[in-house]
């Protein structure tokens, strides 16, 4: 955890360096800065950096897998459930297509833009 004064306050934050992108997560949020293109996007629970992978959107630990190899899921669809900060946060499929693979268990520590599950498109 980093931190720094601002108006009187200290904020403690984490950053981390991820398939060129810099997250950073501080007061609750996760947000994305990619490093090659200009420009900063703030993520949510359900963070990805495309519809093609889901990644971790803050540290914490991964209660739940909701989904297979190889289950077929619909966009908004919950994937994972992991708890950070005494809170559950559900993540969610932004396409339609199935898992192609998982790359978390429960029970397992998960960092700040960690790659959770990889999801192939529907063909259809």
């Amino acid at each position: 955890m980093k931190s720094f004064d601002f108006k009187n306050k200290k904020i403690s934050y984490l950053e981390k360096s991820f398939l060129g992108q810099q997250w950073i997560y501080v007061n609750g949020r996760t947000l994305c800065i990619d490093q090659k293109p200009q420009g900063l996007k703030s993520r949510k629970a359900s963070s990805q950096s495309s519809g093609h992978q889901l990644f971790a959107p803050m540290p914490g630990k991964i209660t739940k897998l909701l989904v297979t190899d190889g289950a077929a899921i619909k966009k908004g669809d919950s994937v994972i459930v992991m708890e950070a900060m005494k809170m559950e946060y559900t993540l969610k499929a932004e396409m339609n297509g199935e898992i192609k693979s998982i790359h978390a268990s429960v029970g397992q520590q998960v960092t700040l833009g960690q790659l959770l599950v990889e999801l192939s498109e529907d063909k259809k």
